[in-house]
């Protein structure tokens, strides 16, 4: 008992096209994917103008969309630092409710991060890792 290819038999490698091929022509875009693009060509800059204003209004989820791509999620990752350390929260509540938690704790617990540039993190690094 031979066993049956995989595939179907009508096809083999190198065989020629029998005619177009079925679906949408190479290098056509959606119509959606289209649109997408137009408005952001012609109204692009409005479009982010209006989510940084609402952002600095309080809108909390415009915050959430300008902090996403001003402070992208590092891939670089310091195996000697602890899970706790590592990790950075972004609360992304009211501004008044994160005034009254300021102003509730005790300031020896608050932390000020100084802000290293991209080159002072890379030389940390490599001088970490050997």
């Amino acid at each position: 008992m031979t066993k049956k290819k995989p595939g179907n038999p009508n096809f083999y490698k190198g065989m020629k096209p029998l005619a177009k091929s079925p679906g949408r022509p190479k290098g056509s875009v959606n119509k959606y994917t289209m649109l997408a693009r137009e408005m952001m060509t012609e109204r692009g800059p409005m479009i982010v103008e209006k989510i940084i204003d609402q952002a600095l209004d309080g809108d909390v989820h415009c915050m959430k969309m300008c902090i996403d791509r001003i402070l992208p999620v590092h891939k670089a990752v310091d195996p000697n630092k602890a899970k706790q350390q590592s990790q950075v929260v972004i609360n992304v509540g009211a501004s008044t409710e994160i005034q009254e938690k300021i102003a509730n704790t005790d300031p020896k617990k608050i932390v000020n991060p100084k802000i290293k540039s991209d080159e002072e993190v890379i030389i940390e690094m490599s001088e970490t890792n050997g």
